[in-house]
């Protein structure tokens, strides 16, 4: 005997005779869509703020709202002065008025107005969406704020604009290792293998990128989502642009005990980049990759995305360390990138320099920034053409980690050095200059 209700019984047999009527059709269920209007974009205030505009769904979405949308029709006045008769105001004012306690909001006399700590009311999170790397809006956003990719036809990144020590960092590229000497014809051709499957970024990442590391992979974390640093571009109320936060491929930076505690909680929101607190800290060696379907222009603005925040992070270090040095316009930071579509490995460095236009230090959303970033491509390398490539590319990307580290080393074992012998004036020195860009209320203290 059945164990369901007879209702329920007589509801099934009822939709089964319907189904099996000769000619008819059921109707379709209709999901509910958002109209264009109420689809994602981004605020007015951003589009605004570009200087140059792309042709993207985005863009044209913005330019149906500000033209082809009616405005909603303004309310018209129901009564005017000249309308109003005084003696029957006064009037009906002395019976209290009319009754508003259904109103919603309306707070009757006699009831103490709570007070409402807004400060200690938390803040509702934007639903705006954030641009990112995939937008042709997101490499316009940055240039307009100070930073610029390789190659920008303009005078603050021209070839004068390359780092001091450019020529350096190129040279230690060029050292012999013992390492890519060694590779054989053998370990060549399984590298095409890989690169000839690698279709997806995935796999890029999960076989080529672990060849290219070699054994020495161990300082280094795959896809992590830079979460815990604070945004490149703030607007003037001190809150994250509508950037997102990039998810590397691929970053190195040092052990967080290499670096005081004191130090790192001070810097945290330049230089741990991720809410796992575990993970490597000051990261100033980036490598993004595609697969064979990737865009080239899609990885060049993620690694220079993510080699600004690290230029960003080592700078607010050494503003630390030595503020007297900032003005060196040295690189220290280094983002890399690889299509598997051409077997492409290449090399940028990215570093600070002062800004000299003003324009950009009145800009609204970045008040009193003084610093801008300069990407320059620093060595590219076909790895696919024979084996001599294959083993330069290897060499080359060897010996950019080899630097980066060194870099690294270099600058923990300085601020550890001051933060032992002068801890009181470490912590309140900061970069007053460096974080008025991003405005906030300091770096170290």
């Amino acid at each position: 005997m059945s164990s369901k209700p007879a209702e329920v019984l007589r509801y099934q047999k009822r939709e089964l005779e319907i189904e099996e009527t000769p000619g008819f059709t059921a109707l379709p269920t209709f999901k509910r869509q958002k109209l264009k209007h109420q689809q994602e974009n981004f605020p007015p205030s951003f589009w605004d703020s570009l200087s140059r505009l792309f042709l993207t769904t985005r863009s044209l979405r913005e330019f149906d709202r500000r033209t082809l949308w009616p405005s909603l029709p303004k309310q018209p006045h129901l009564t005017g002065a000249a309308q109003i008769d005084s003696s029957k105001l006064v009037e009906f004012a002395k019976e209290g008025g009319p009754d508003l306690k259904d109103l919603r909001g309306f707070q009757c006399p006699g009831i103490e107005k709570l007070d409402l700590d807004r400060e200690a009311m938390p803040k509702q999170k934007s639903t705006a969406p954030k641009t990112s790397a995939y937008d042709p809006q997101f490499q316009q956003h940055l240039i307009d704020h100070g930073c610029y990719p390789t190659y920008y036809p303009s005078a603050v990144a021209s070839f004068a604009a390359r780092p001091k020590n450019f020529a350096a960092i190129f040279a230690s590229l060029q050292k012999p290792t013992t390492s890519s000497s060694a590779l054989t014809e053998q370990q060549f051709h399984k590298f095409l293998d890989q690169n000839y499957v690698a279709a997806s970024e995935s796999q890029t990442m999960s076989g080529e990128i672990r060849n290219l590391a070699g054994e020495t992979h161990n300082s280094a974390r795959e896809n992590v989502l830079f979460n815990n640093l604070a945004g490149l571009i703030m607007d003037k109320k001190g809150e994250e642009s509508t950037l997102s936060a990039p998810k590397v491929n691929s970053y190195e930076g040092n052990s967080p005990t290499d670096l005081d505690a004191g130090v790192r909680e001070s810097l945290s929101p330049y230089i741990v980049p991720s809410t796992d607190t575990t993970r490597p800290c000051l990261p100033n060696f980036f490598l993004e990759a595609k697969g064979k379907r990737g865009d080239s222009d899609i990885v060049m603005r993620q690694a220079w995305h993510d080699g600004c925040l690290g230029a960003r992070g080592v700078h607010e270090l050494r503003a630390c360390i030595d503020p007297n040095t900032l003005e060196d316009f040295n690189a220290y930071t280094i983002a890399c990138t690889y299509e598997a579509g051409t077997a492409t490995l290449i090399v940028y460095t990215i570093h600070p320099r002062r800004s000299g236009n003003q324009k950009h230090r009145r800009i609204s959303s970045m008040p009193n920034r003084r610093y801008e970033y300069i990407m320059s491509q620093l060595y590219a390398i076909n790895m696919k053409n024979n084996l001599a490539g294959f083993q330069e590319g290897m060499k080359v990307y060897e010996n950019a980690r080899v630097w980066a580290k060194e870099q690294r080393d270099r600058l923990c074992a300085a601020a550890n050095l001051k933060a032992e012998s002068e801890e009181p004036a470490f912590m309140g020195s900061g970069s007053q200059e460096s974080s008025d860009e991003l405005g906030m209320d300091g770096a170290c203290g």
